[in-house]
């Protein structure tokens, strides 16, 4: 009798074949299929709402080569799939409107809590945290302000968009390595601008991964222009809003994994910037 081994939606039964419960995806299959991309699984029988796969032993290897790898293969699947899209006109001030937005509601957002903070007589550890970086967040919504606006002066007369199949769910559990790497999970999948798979795959694994090696990595081998670069980096750069609980332990690692966040994507796309 085969041995049935459970993770979330996924049955692996008997190291022969894997059931999920997922999409439909076989138009995305054949779309790949015909731009001679292959880094995927095929089921090989669907049902209404379940896909049975042939099982295939993810060889394990350290975190770092499998996020290169993963990269290499993001970047052979834009290559592949992408094509200038014609677009309204509107589509470029929309996005434009979309990110000045979210960095006010940021702006703001953190301003109360700063509010809040300065009403204490003596500040938390984590609160501590917030007081001595919160210059930092000022300057960053500064930054993000100028650098979209100067992004939609570069395109707002442009009517076209370079798009390409994002897989839509990037992590290193969504790559399996073996005679050949595999992209698994494609229900996200979606065409829109490549940046958005590698704005997605940075907030999963931003922590995980050695992403000035990543970034690298992938320009190298799927060329991005400079509105294209300028609006990931715009993307990388837009902070969380971080939410504190009533564990100080917690708050004091959220304060942290913010301001990390910002200090760190700061030297990530820093370079970009020396260079012009």
């Amino acid at each position: 009798m085969n041995k049935i081994k459970k993770i979330g939606r996924v049955s692996i039964i008997g190291e022969e074949k894997v059931r999920k419960k997922d999409k439909d995806n076989l138009k995305i299959y054949e779309y790949l299929e015909s731009r001679d991309f292959h880094n995927y699984l095929n089921p090989t029988t669907r049902t209404e709402d379940e896909s049975i796969y042939p099982y295939i032993k993810d060889v394990s290897i350290d975190k770092y080569q499998k996020g290169e790898d993963l990269i290499k293969t993001v970047a052979l699947l834009h290559n592949k799939t992408s094509y200038n899209k014609e677009i309204n006109s509107n589509k470029y001030k929309e996005i434009h409107d979309n990110i000045i937005s979210h960095v006010n509601y940021l702006d703001k957002y953190y301003y109360d809590m700063l509010d809040k903070i300065e009403l204490v007589e003596f500040p938390s550890p984590s609160d501590t945290i917030f007081l001595r970086n919160y210059s930092k967040l000022l300057s960053l919504f500064d930054f993000l302000k100028q650098e979209t606006n100067s992004w939609y002066d570069s395109v707002k007369n442009k009517n076209k968009q370079r798009v390409a199949l994002n897989h839509g769910n990037l992590s290193l559990d969504h790559l399996l390595k073996n005679e050949r790497d595999y992209l698994i999970s494609w229900d996200n999948a979606t065409f829109d601008s490549p940046i958005l798979d590698i704005t997605n795959l940075y907030h999963s694994e931003w922590e995980n991964l050695d992403f000035e090696s990543i970034l690298k990595n992938y320009l190298d081998r799927c060329s991005l222009n400079d509105d294209e670069k300028k609006l990931l980096f715009i993307n990388l750069a837009i902070p969380k809003a971080v939410r504190k609980s009533n564990n100080e332990m917690i708050n004091v690692n959220i304060m942290r994994s913010l301001f990390d966040y910002i200090y760190k994507t700061e030297a990530l796309i820093r370079p970009y910037y020396s260079e012009k």
